[in-house]
């Protein structure tokens, strides 16, 4: 997961989720070019194909849908209220359904978490978490070889 996570810290994918950030909620192919620019496009496909990836990942169970969802939900439920009417613009425009099918299944699967369970930060969630007793055993160890 460390790996996967490296993946999505990549300047071109930061950088095109910040594009795909700025954009108005329901985008359609023009919306996209005019406040993107002529390489606008670039950024959406390289955002809407890692959620897609992660999507299959997901559904076969290489990852875990909790760890998507500490790790992305906001940016892939995010990116699919942006993206949502360009993909289905691409869809019909390329006559294939299966374009972004695993993005959007994703998305879905993130807004149904958020209907049941409202997302709260991990500063309010976890905000009682301590480190294990095994941990400051050994770190107190530590400390007094060390002193």
């Amino acid at each position: 997961m460390l790996e996967l996570v490296r993946s999505f810290q990549s300047p071109a994918f930061t950088s095109a989720l910040r594009r795909v950030f700025s954009l108005p909620d329901g985008a359609d192919t023009q919306k996209i070019r005019e406040v993107l620019g002529p390489d606008g496009e670039d950024a959406v496909y390289l955002v809407s194909l890692t959620w897609e990836s992660l999507g299959v990942l997901v559904f076969h169970r290489e990852v875990t849908l909790d760890l998507v969802d500490d790790f992305f939900s906001g940016p892939i439920v995010l990116s699919w209220q942006k993206l949502k009417v360009y993909s289905e613009e691409w869809r019909r425009t390329l006559k294939r359904e299966t374009g972004t099918e695993w993005f959007q299944w994703l998305a879905e699967r993130m807004m149904e978490r958020e209907r049941l369970r409202p997302p709260v930060p991990a500063y309010i969630t976890h905000r009682t978490w301590r480190e294990s007793r095994r941990h400051l055993d050994r770190d107190e160890s530590t400390a007094s070889d060390s002193g």
